[in-house]
């Protein structure tokens, strides 16, 4: 069993009387240490299953297992939500202080960690997103892009095990794009967190260890970024985009030249250079 194991999971919406389809007979296991990217247009389910891993929201039909831990047990709810860590798109919602220290000493606060371990936290957590020097600023005085590094770092000061950021980079300019990603990547590779990244950003799901698209609430195609991004009609029939690079070789190839399956610019750059 992965840290996460989906059997047969649905969920619905009731809105006056009318049923919607939130994720439809989900099944699917992350591993322990994996960054995954899950893709897929507005309405797809994307939040919805995200919710379902922090056991915000229970399955109609189903189970979902944190490290083993049925997010059904109603005793064990609070334990989740501790291995569990959630992001969302808006980073002023998520902060509860007017200074940045205070407001990563919250979480462990309220779960009632001692006082020296909280300064420790606060401490790790600040490092591990680079932004040590504004522990006594305030966070409204800081770019979006630091904000969300904030925000990552009050979810680890209550340390986590598995990160999830839900649209955490949706209303970033490229800059602040560029500094959650290297700050999620940094966390998966130095700290061995599992990481969630929900995007409808294609090019940041390149370098993930496993993409999962889903359209409609279902999973329509999961795999490495080659085995995915190389089904372009599937990536269409979902609403999707293709990474540029991608994109730009796919349209370079109905134009006879030969060039390979590529995701990232540099690779299309090399390809572009060996034709003859």
């Amino acid at each position: 069993m992965g840290i996460i194991e989906l059997k047969n999971v649905s969920f619905d919406y009731e809105s006056d009387n009318t049923l919607s389809r939130g994720v439809k007979n989900l099944s699917l296991t992350i591993e322990k240490g994996s960054f995954v990217v899950l893709l897929g247009h507005n309405g797809s389910g994307k939040s919805t299953l995200a919710k379902l891993l922090n056991g915000f929201l229970l399955p109609g039909e189903g189970d979902v297992f944190i490290n083993g831990i049925n997010t059904k047990e109603k005793e064990r709810i609070f334990e989740i939500r501790t291995k569990v860590g959630l992001v969302f798109q808006n980073p002023d919602n998520q902060m509860v202080a007017s200074i940045i220290e205070d407001d990563l000493a919250f979480g462990p606060e309220n779960l009632g960690v001692p006082r020296d371990e909280i300064i420790k936290r606060v401490d790790w957590a600040l490092d591990a997103v680079k932004m040590s020097e504004y522990r006594s600023g305030t966070p409204y005085k800081l770019s979006g892009g630091q904000k969300q590094r904030i925000a990552i770092a009050a979810i680890l000061a209550m340390l986590p095990e598995i990160l999830i950021l839900d649209e955490a980079t949706a209303m970033l300019d490229p800059r602040g794009r560029a500094e959650v990603m290297e700050t999620a990547k940094r966390l998966n590779k130095e700290n061995k967190m599992t990481v969630i990244h929900i995007t409808h950003y294609m090019d940041e799901a390149i370098d993930a260890d496993e993409v999962i698209v889903l359209n409609d609430g279902e999973i329509a195609i999961q795999g490495s970024p080659e085995f995915v991004f190389g089904h372009p009609e599937i990536i269409k029939e979902a609403g999707l985009e293709l990474p540029t690079a991608t994109k730009v070789a796919g349209l370079l190839r109905e134009k006879g030249f030969d060039i390979p399956l590529v995701l990232r610019d540099e690779e299309l750059a090399e390809a572009v250079c060996q034709l003859r």
